[in-house]
């Protein structure tokens, strides 16, 4: 019921978008797409162009009026801008009606996943200055960067609180823990929750950080949750997220080869994260790429925005998964009881970092991850930052150390030999 409504808000904001934006009216004048021809899903999938980054903010970065309803920006109370990581900036306009709405959906899953509605919560926001985090339910503290702040605000008023939800980003929140620990803090005493974002989560990381409060999140019992959560600055925070029972599922598959073959099915030596979505909020679509895998597609179902993009693809790599497909894979390989309570749609998504080598074969930067973060002393030897480069010898990988750390022959062969063992290289 949800897939059909979900479907029949992205026909009305493909029609809604033809008609009153006017760079889109005329990139499908240009394709020769009429509104008349996109009267089911199907048709819409087969006759409504994909666009992206480069046919929207870079052909528009000078007129981006043109890229709004109506050619103008409309009641604008926030700018969202993205990292520009790619070379080319994107925006999410938003008006006070999409904050409220977000900050509606944000309170909703903050209650769902932490139950903050019954619990005094405490929000550290450290993402970097910039990202707002908007809540009725919780206090929210911006830090931005600045690990000693953390600290400082978890030392003083964490007896003040039920629970702390920390949100950052994988490294930064590293160096969180790490030196607090330096700094005498207990965090096995401190009833903490993390929310990560800006990059894919390691599952091994996901571990280092269990390990360090104290928590196991392979137990169903598990009150403390160490997540991550997707979003994009052209639609906004949250758009995808993890809960406790997807995170002991994705953890099944990182044990579990055939339960990861069966569910996932291609680029099986890195390891997707398994999120939830609102299919009332955005409708999602994988269309495949030539290397067999599939880029995520999305289309804005929000009415008050002010740049609705339909079929927009944001170039991380994933799939769709339906509740269903979920739950018939889990039964069958024998995990009927790690079956969600919530009957919503899923996106494995990988991200869309990936170094292609000349052997024939890629690496991913989330799969060195995964090694690096494997073996508890090197994890806490290094910052978590590294570079991928293709070198006249082949792949290069530069490691960076912490400046306290531990930078003897011995840690660093460990560390080859680890690469050595899991990376293909010639011979």
């Amino acid at each position: 019921k949800l897939n059909n409504i979900s479907q029949n808000r992205a026909l009305k904001a493909f029609e809604k978008t033809a008609l009153k934006v006017p760079a889109y009216s005329r990139f499908l004048k240009e394709k020769n797409v009429s509104v008349s021809s996109v009267r089911t899903i199907e048709d819409f999938k087969k006759y409504v162009p994909v666009i992206n980054k480069d046919k929207t903010f870079r052909l528009y970065s000078r007129e981006i009026k043109k890229l709004c309803l109506l050619g103008e920006i409309k009641d604008a109370s926030m700018i969202v801008s993205s990292s520009g990581y790619s070379g080319c900036f994107s925006y999410g306009i938003n008006t006070q009606k999409e904050i409220e709405k977000s900050q509606e959906a944000i309170d909703f899953v903050l209650d769902y996943i932490f139950n903050v509605s019954e619990k005094k919560t405490l929000l550290i926001n450290c993402l970097a200055m910039g990202v707002r985090i908007h809540s009725n339910l919780v206090t929210v503290v911006d830090t931005s960067v600045r690990p000693d702040i953390v600290i400082g605000v978890i030392r003083t008023f964490s007896s003040c609180y039920d629970q702390i939800i920390l949100v950052g980003e994988n490294s930064f929140v590293k160096k969180v823990l790490e030196d607090g620990i330096e700094e005498g803090l207990d965090w096995k005493r401190i009833k903490m929750h993390m929310v990560l974002g800006e990059e894919i989560l390691p599952e091994n990381l996901r571990t280092y950080f269990a390990d360090i409060l104290g928590i196991n999140p392979d137990e169903e019992s598990c009150s403390s949750l160490i997540g991550s959560s997707f979003g994009v600055a052209e639609f906004g925070l949250n758009i995808f997220y993890e809960t406790s029972e997807l995170i002991r599922i994705r953890r099944l598959m990182h044990r579990d080869k055939k339960l990861k073959k069966a569910l996932i099915g291609r680029d099986l030596d890195n390891l997707p994260v398994l999120f939830q979505y609102n299919p009332m909020r955005v409708y999602v679509e994988d269309i495949p790429k030539d290397n067999g895998l599939s880029d995520i597609v999305l289309t804005n179902l929000e009415e008050d925005t002010n740049i609705p993009l339909v079929r927009y693809n944001i170039e991380d790599e994933g799939m769709g998964i339906s509740f269903q497909q979920l739950k018939d894979t889990l039964e069958s390989c024998g995990y009927g009881s790690y079956v969600p309570r919530i009957r919503l749609p899923l996106a494995a998504i990988w991200g869309r970092d990936k170094l292609m080598l000349e052997e024939g074969f890629a690496v991913r930067p989330e799969f060195v991850k995964e090694l690096l973060y494997q073996d508890k002393n090197i994890a806490s030897g290094i910052t978590g930052n590294f570079r991928l480069s293709i070198s006249k010898a082949g792949l290069r990988i530069e490691i960076q150390a912490k400046q306290d750390g531990n930078r003897s022959i011995e840690f660093e062969s460990k560390i080859r030999n680890i690469l050595l063992d899991n990376i293909h290289a010639r011979t």
